[in-house]
């Protein structure tokens, strides 16, 4: 059972999500939060797989409550604006997710359990947009270089305070992002770009030599990839 919480001021949008998940096999809806505030609360007191989160909310920015993912829950954005910047916002802070509130209930139910399992869902125009311009993030560098050190997603989550799945999410975004298969990716990064990023500026694990570090597909089996 996939718990979930939703977090939007608009009751209406709010209440219909609600009674539309209540109905799908497999997901349970854990609480509601329509202030960033109320989301705080439920988030420290109430267990929670996925999150789906507005942008815009009446005290603040929905985006601040995926900064608290750590090992909490992963965390979807469901916005009514269908904007780049705002997709790459979710992107740069480790959401799962970017979706429009008119997506089907079919896509949002398919996002949450993609979530759950620590897959992504965005656009493809999202994605698209973001390939041309965005660069990688000081924090998707940070998970690169310890890629390339040879650290595996529960090393990379200690070491940075992130999830597994943030973990995860981080690199499947960076994947889709180069079009890439894992093993070409792996070649590149440290070929030129993780060499580039002076991966030795993070120690390799306790009992894994560098070499470990530096074998190309197989070190990415732990990584759920689409």
């Amino acid at each position: 059972m996939i718990r979930v919480g939703i977090v939007d001021d608009h009751l209406v949008v709010l209440e219909g999500l609600a009674a539309s998940l209540a109905h799908q096999s497999g997901i349970e809806v854990a609480w509601s939060a329509a202030t960033l505030a109320d989301a705080r609360a439920a988030l420290e007191t109430r267990d929670c797989d996925v999150v789906l989160v507005d942008v815009r909310l009446s005290d603040g920015s929905g985006l601040d409550l995926i900064r608290r993912s750590g090992e909490g829950p992963a965390f979807l954005v469901l916005s009514s604006f269908d904007r780049p910047l705002y997709a790459r916002a979710a992107v740069e802070r480790g959401a799962s997710g970017y979706l429009l509130k008119t997506a089907p209930t079919s896509e949002i139910v398919a996002a949450i359990e993609a979530a759950a399992t620590g897959r992504t869902t965005f656009q493809t125009h999202h994605l698209d947009a973001l390939a041309r311009t965005a660069a990688p993030t000081s924090r998707e560098l940070d998970v690169v270089r310890l890629v390339a050190g040879g650290w595996s997603n529960d090393e990379i989550a200690s070491r940075l305070s992130l999830s597994h799945k943030t973990v995860e999410a981080y690199l499947t975004r960076l994947f889709e992002r180069w079009a890439a298969p894992p093993a070409r990716s792996w070649h590149s990064w440290q070929s030129g770009r993780a060499g580039s990023m002076d991966s030795g500026a993070y120690p390799t694990p306790p009992g894994m030599s560098r070499r470990e570090g530096s074998q190309p597909p197989g070190a990415f089996t732990h990584h759920r990839l689409r």
